[in-house]
């Protein structure tokens, strides 16, 4: 009676016994390691969602931002005519465009009527964005400023170009705007994810002027 008191492992051969100790020390670093590798996999299948989410994320973005400065430019170009944007005045270059928009028709002198106020796109290379300053399209008495970000202009490409007289694609400059009356357009966007991953996207648009 004594020794069932002290509990059934004790009436037990004593290499019995051990054999149940090392058994038990076995299957719990077995579990331990299962464990570890669940966890590591988990880990890994964590860290490859986060970085998938947050590259879809910034693409987005980017996308969104490109368009959206394609879209405008555009819209603006579309509304003014050929001699205003090629003015020497107003300094067209490869970054840099400025114009007054078209507002109606000037019958006695058969000429187009402009707004009293400039469009001016610019951009910034060393901050990676272009500034749009004009009137706000909801109350053009308002001067606004718009900034698109994430452009980065690659080394040898421009943001606004033309056609020379051979139809190849130069850098924006006035004398031949005024023969082709066209803008090329490239926009080209960068956008860096956490991780030193980077996505792009870049939109290209040929534009015709009115002749004026």
């Amino acid at each position: 009676m004594r020794e069932m008191r002290q509990g059934p492992l004790r009436l037990l051969p004593v290499s019995l016994k051990n054999k149940l100790r090392g058994t038990t020390l076995i299957e719990m670093l077995l579990v331990a390691a299962i464990l570890s590798v669940i966890m590591a996999v988990l880990f890994y299948a964590m860290n490859a969602g986060n970085l998938s989410f947050n590259l879809s994320s910034a693409r987005a973005e980017l996308q969104g931002e490109v368009r959206r400065a394609m879209d405008w430019i555009v819209k603006d170009v579309h509304q003014t005519v050929n001699w205003e944007i090629a003015k020497v005045a107003n300094n067209p270059n490869s970054s840099h465009i400025k114009f007054k928009q078209v507002t109606g028709w000037d019958t006695v002198n058969n000429t187009f009527l402009l707004s009293d106020y400039y469009v001016e796109y610019t951009y910034d290379a060393a901050q990676k964005i272009i500034t749009r300053s004009g009137p706000d399209p909801a109350d053009p008495a308002q001067i606004k400023t718009w900034t698109f970000n994430y452009i980065d202009i690659p080394v040898n490409q421009y943001l606004f170009n033309t056609l020379d007289s051979g139809g190849q694609i130069v850098p924006l400059n006035a004398t031949d705007l005024g023969t082709s009356k066209q803008i090329v357009i490239r926009i080209f966007g960068q956008n860096q994810v956490i991780g030193g991953q980077n996505t792009t996207y870049n939109l290209f648009e040929l534009v015709k002027i009115r002749n004026g």
